[in-house]
């Protein structure tokens, strides 16, 4: 057998001869296809294939096609997804300390939050997470949340007594509802549509962009606007996947999302704009709550996370402080 055939065989056993036509990302997300989180993996797609000249497919699954969210972090983590993304908070599951930054009102509006993650404090949750089998690339826009529920109109904390609000499964996130008066029930998103048409809950808190795209107005006629959490999402690769790209591929998934960033959010921001009239065509009475109220009762949760995992989370709140 020649140089050359004895080469290719070795090539083809081994794998090494593998074209990079054959490199392939998988996107996984919960929500709807038209909604802001996909227009952000859209746009990865789009830049990945178009900066790596067709050698890198990337493939984006929406509506829980994947999975809920817990079970797409573990694929990341056993290596049979290349990325998704979950707030911070929820990734509170494996590593607590990062619950702390769901605490109700920590940040202003959705420039103070951005000035946050995208400087110092973004560096420290990166170290965070890395240290849990994925690799943290960037920052989407998971959007300022307001309640909605089916049973009556809220203006203050007392309208929230005894309402079943479902929450993610985010234990600083569930305890603002708590302080705010409701009664929170964690449950996977693609849950949620039924759980409330049903009556195990009577409502639930979101962005307008996954109130709007999941119809919740449908099982839901009140909307309080109490914006009482801005979260983040954070884009996770999958540690093990990573290392298989090469550099060059790598360099070129990490500015994509870095890139898509802007266009994520953008599209958040121009949903909310219009986003509140859509809904109230579509029949939801809106309030608009006093929100320092509701502030006032979730202050005490800082302390709490203080006391909880010390001066880690002091420095976290004090990084948010910084950015205002």
């Amino acid at each position: 057998m020649t140089r050359t055939l004895v080469t290719a065989a070795i090539l083809a056993m081994t794998g090494a001869g593998l074209s990079a036509q054959e490199v392939t990302i998988k996107i996984g997300t919960v929500v709807s296809g038209d909604h802001p989180e996909n227009v952000g993996a859209r746009e990865i797609e789009r830049l990945v294939e178009e900066r790596s000249n067709g050698e890198i497919d990337v493939r984006v699954f929406t509506d829980s096609q994947l999975g809920n969210q817990r079970e797409m972090v573990e694929q990341l983590r056993s290596g049979t997804l290349e990325m998704t993304w979950v707030t911070t908070g929820f990734f509170g599951s494996w590593e607590p300390v990062m619950g702390a930054l769901e605490i109700g009102y920590l940040f202003d509006d959705r420039e103070h939050a951005f000035r946050a993650f995208d400087g110092p404090l973004g560096e420290e949750v990166a170290a965070k997470v890395e240290a849990h089998g994925v690799e943290l690339l960037g920052f989407f826009e998971a959007g300022m949340r307001h309640l909605t529920n089916s049973v009556q109109p809220v203006e203050a904390p007392e309208d929230l007594q005894g309402l079943r609000i479902r929450t993610p499964q985010s234990t600083y996130h569930l305890r603002t509802l708590e302080m705010m008066g409701a009664s929170p029930t964690p449950m996977a998103f693609n849950e949620l549509y039924t759980a409330m048409e049903q009556g195990v809950v009577d409502g639930q808190e979101n962005p307008l962009s996954n109130i709007y795209s999941a119809h919740f107005s449908e099982v839901n006629d009140h909307l309080a606007l109490t914006g009482h959490l801005h979260l983040t999402h954070m884009v996770l690769y999958s540690e093990e996947l990573w290392e298989e790209l090469s550099p060059e591929h790598q360099e070129i998934v990490r500015q994509a999302v870095i890139d898509a960033q802007q266009v994520q959010r953008d599209k958040v921001a121009s949903d909310d704009a219009s986003l509140l009239t859509e809904l109230e065509g579509q029949g939801m009475q809106v309030t608009e709550p006093d929100r320092a109220a509701f502030a006032a009762l979730v202050a005490p949760l800082r302390e709490d996370a203080i006391a909880e995992f010390g001066d880690e989370a002091a420095n976290w709140f004090q990084l948010i402080d910084d950015a205002r």
